[in-house]
């Protein structure tokens, strides 16, 4: 089988780790970035040193703003951007696509490959493509600065699923020559409702928020998640079970997600969070204008909600978390998120819901 070669959408943390880490194993790779800035300081070297879980010091081949030249001749395009940007990222690409490319979101959050498939229908984007996404980003990571990741810990297993469904076995075994770690999933439900950083990410954040105006350094999970604040997770957690219950669909608890993809066991979620190795030195944010709020909200507990409204399971703490959030940044995240008019589900039940995403 020939090279694959890779196409990265995005050269934040997950982007230049993913550019990194294919770079060491061989593969031809192309970096795309929205910032002018950031493809201007990443060109003047044309490398990337990686360092942690991979090391290396690697050529990009192809480093660009131009979006075109980023997937021509790609055969997979990982995007690797905050979910929020996915459908804007999507717009860009669709006149550019190619028969036969795989786009994969990295990871998809709550509906991410369908907010794309409808968004490059609506485009006229005629290309035979699949959309595929997955659980949660392969890595731990942080990018200090242009041209160098840290890559703290790799998962060692993660879910992909496509549109269409049958396609996911294909896109993983493809994706098994340079990670092993995907393994495929059934659905696209599957993965979008177990979206792990939204429910990690946003209350911790939220309830830390004094913390953060104040500029007070802490490390992000084994500070900012404390007994209290992991018993808050797991309430969100039980309220995403339940609305995956109502839809028929089998996902894991946070708990099991801690067990496959860091192998850590607890008696809570807190004494898990605690012996992720993986995690330490990942401080938290110092500004509340973080992803962790607006990615993880519009992406994540917005439509979770709004399945759960649909399928007659409340939320009551999801619907909190948002409504804080809302007041912290001033913004609607209501209004700007992924809504199931936006996703393409809008009046379907959860049979006619799962008939759609089988393809």
């Amino acid at each position: 089988m020939a090279t694959l070669r890779f196409a990265i959408i995005g050269a934040g943390n997950g982007g230049q780790s993913f550019a990194g880490h294919l770079g060491v194993l061989g593969f031809p790779v192309s970096l795309w970035d929205i910032e002018r800035q950031k493809v201007e300081d990443l060109l003047k070297t044309r490398r990337m040193v990686i360092s942690g879980a991979v090391t290396g010091d690697v050529a990009i081949p192809v480093i660009t703003g131009n979006i075109a030249e980023a997937v021509d001749g790609a055969d997979i395009i990982m995007v690797v951007i905050p979910t929020n940007y996915q459908g804007s990222t999507a717009k860009a690409m669709a006149p550019h696509l190619k028969d036969g490319q795989i786009i994969v979101l990295n990871p998809g959050a709550t509906g991410g490959a369908l907010e794309v498939q409808n968004i490059l229908r609506k485009e006229g984007c005629r290309a035979d493509v699949i959309v595929a996404e997955t659980d949660t980003l392969l890595y731990a990571c942080r990018s200090p600065k242009a041209g160098e990741a840290i890559i703290y810990g790799i998962k060692d297993a993660l879910s992909i699923a496509s549109l269409p469904a049958k396609e996911a076995p294909r896109v993983a075994k493809l994706l098994n020559s340079a990670f092993p770690q995907f393994k495929p999933a059934s659905s696209v439900l599957v993965t979008s409702l177990s979206n792990a950083n939204s429910m990690v990410h946003p209350a911790p954040t939220v309830l830390n928020a004094g913390r953060i105006e104040c500029k007070s350094p802490f490390e992000y999970y084994s500070e900012g998640v404390t007994p209290a604040l992991a018993r808050v997770v797991e309430t969100i957690d039980a309220e995403r079970m339940a609305i995956a219950k109502a839809m028929g669909v089998s996902v894991p608890s946070i708990h099991e997600f801690y067990r496959k993809s860091y192998g850590v066991e607890g008696k809570d979620l807190y004494e898990q969070i605690q012996k992720v190795r993986a995690y330490d030195g990942i401080m938290g944010p110092t500004s509340l204008n973080t992803r962790y709020i607006f990615e993880d909200l519009p992406t994540g507990l917005v439509p979770f909600s709004a399945l759960g409204k649909a399928m007659g399971v409340p939320t009551p703490t999801m619907n909190a978390i948002v409504e804080v959030g809302n007041i912290l940044l001033e913004r609607n995240f209501w209004a700007e998120g992924r809504s199931l008019e936006r996703l393409g589900l809008a009046g379907l039940s959860a049979a006619e819901i799962k008939a759609k995403v089988a393809g």
